[in-house]
């Protein structure tokens, strides 16, 4: 039954979706029947396995094109009885040229369709090593790029956990069965082979020539990845319907290259993906909720990471309520560069912050302290924005810049911005006063540096109405939607807000 089963889903794949070729044959009968033979349209019939392999990278389709038109040029020869052997002959030869010149065009199209996919596999490979993607991205490209590369009929990534390989991402023909989800070490040694191993139906045994059997297959190269150390951590398994691949000694020595790249993708991607979980952890201590009312105040934030978690950086925000009912202390900063190591500062940073704060450290004091802190614990590059603030019962705000930009909304104005943090700062104070209702929103470059598709950028004129718009909570949304709206939720910059909002009766 299922032998039945696969043999008609073999033919439904020969003639399924190719109905030109054989139209061009149907056609010419109809015309050469109608014209008597005398204009020879026979001669046409060439046409339908040209056609044929222009349509469809199957050779079958050519062959039974061209099976077609000579059974059809057998047939009219019959029917035209002025026609000589001689001529006939040459007719029933012309189609059988015609047949193979078809199969030889065909099969350069193949081969520069390969090569294409070769080289776009093979970039494309190559940037996952630099940028690095999710690891269930790197498989498949593997598997489907080792099976362009060998002209398989399937082939199949594994994963080597202990004494046994799991199959992680596989691409076959589609009348070929995957390849097995599971093998052991005891069955199928040499898929845990340190080097490449050939084996063909005739020659495997066990397991290995029962799994080729049971799916038509006839051989199987085994490529193993290994890490760095040398330590088998997967395998490639390509199959062939043919016993004989035909593998040149350039593509053997040159499949050792492929598996030795595609091992570098996949370890590169599980280091991205690993870095990333990293990040979230760091990110989510940097980026804790503060309370929505604290000491006659309301409190806002949000934050919105850049596009791609390799382009999470070092924006914090913190915020701390001062011993006795002295008000509140806070910062917002930006610690230049992106991934663990911008993160990582900002998290020394934030505890240093958190140390002075309630210590009683007024913001100038408090900025000064942390420009040695970048300088001490940061890189030769390494800076960082800041800007700390003070507000005290009754509305009194104090503010102190690091590099940093002011405000929005009702916060003062000072004259002079001290050096970012690492640069020998010597931040100075403003002072200002808010009434009820009145509120500042302190920000990241990622709300005024965010840019359109062409490149330009966001216009702040509207900034200061949203601040003001609805309570504070609305006013945060709505920066948010104009930077998403603006730069098409694309942004190359974190974006963080905090918010202060004077309410002393809650």
């Amino acid at each position: 039954m299922e032998q039945a089963a696969r043999l008609g889903a073999a033919v439904r794949a020969v003639t399924r979706g190719w109905p030109l070729p054989y139209l061009v044959v149907v056609a010419v009968v109809g015309a050469d029947l109608a014209i008597g033979g005398n204009l020879s349209a026979v001669s046409f019939l060439v046409l339908s396995p040209l056609l044929a392999s222009r349509l469809s990278p199957d050779r079958r389709q050519v062959v039974a094109a061209g099976v077609a038109a000579l059974g059809a040029g057998i047939l009219l020869g019959e029917l035209n009885h002025e026609l000589t052997g001689g001529q006939q002959v040459l007719r029933l030869l012309l189609i059988v040229v015609g047949t193979l010149i078809a199969l030889i065009n065909q099969g350069v199209m193949r081969r520069e369709q390969s090569a294409l996919e070769r080289s776009v596999d093979t970039i494309t490979m190559a940037a996952l090593l630099v940028t690095g993607v999710e690891p269930d991205e790197a498989y498949k490209l593997l598997a489907r790029s080792s099976r362009s590369l060998y002209a398989a009929d399937a082939s199949g990534v594994y994963r080597r956990d202990g004494e046994y390989m799991r199959l992680v991402e596989g691409d076959r023909h589609e009348l070929i069965p995957p390849l097995p989800s599971r093998l052991s070490r005891a069955g199928m040694p040499n898929a845990f082979a340190s080097r490449p191993v050939e084996a063909s139906l005739r020659g495997a045994t066990g397991r290995e020539a029962a799994m080729l059997e049971r799916r038509g297959l006839g051989s199987v190269l085994w490529l193993p990845l290994l890490d760095p150390d040398g330590e088998q951590t997967g395998a490639i398994a390509l199959a062939w319907r043919r016993r004989d691949p035909r593998l040149s000694a350039e593509a053997l020595a040159g499949s050792r290259q492929l598996a030795d790249l595609g091992a570098r993708a996949i370890s590169g991607s599980e280091r991205v993906r690993a870095q990333a979980k990293v990040l979230e952890r760091v990110q989510a201590l940097l980026l804790s909720t503060p309370p929505h009312w604290a000491q006659g105040y309301r409190v806002g934030v949000r934050y919105r990471s850049a596009s791609g978690l390799a382009q999470i950086g070092g924006d914090f925000y913190e915020l701390v309520e001062v011993d006795d009912g002295k008000g509140l202390a806070f910062i917002l900063a930006d610690a230049r560069g992106k991934g663990l190591e911008a993160s990582s500062l900002a998290s020394v940073l934030k505890g240093a912050f958190r140390s002075l704060a309630g210590e009683g450290a007024s913001p100038a004091r408090i900025l000064g302290r942390l420009d040695r802190v970048v300088a001490r614990e940061g890189g030769d590059e390494d800076f960082v924005t800041a800007l700390a603030g003070r507000a005290h019962p009754g509305g009194r705000l104090v503010l102190a810049s690091a590099g940093h930009p002011y405000p929005l909304g009702d916060g003062p104005r000072p004259a002079e911005v001290g050096a970012p943090l690492g640069l020998g700062t010597r931040a100075a104070e403003a002072q200002g006063r808010l009434r009820p209702g009145q509120r500042l929103v302190c920000y990241t470059d990622g709300l005024v540096e965010a840019r359109n598709a062409a490149g330009a950028f966001i216009d702040r004129s509207g900034f200061e109405q949203a601040v003001r718009a609805g309570t504070l909570d609305d006013a945060l949304d709505r920066l948010v939607a104009m930077v998403n709206e603006h730069s098409a939720d694309h942004r190359a910059d974190d974006l963080a807000l905090l918010g202060l909002e004077y309410a002393p009766d809650g």
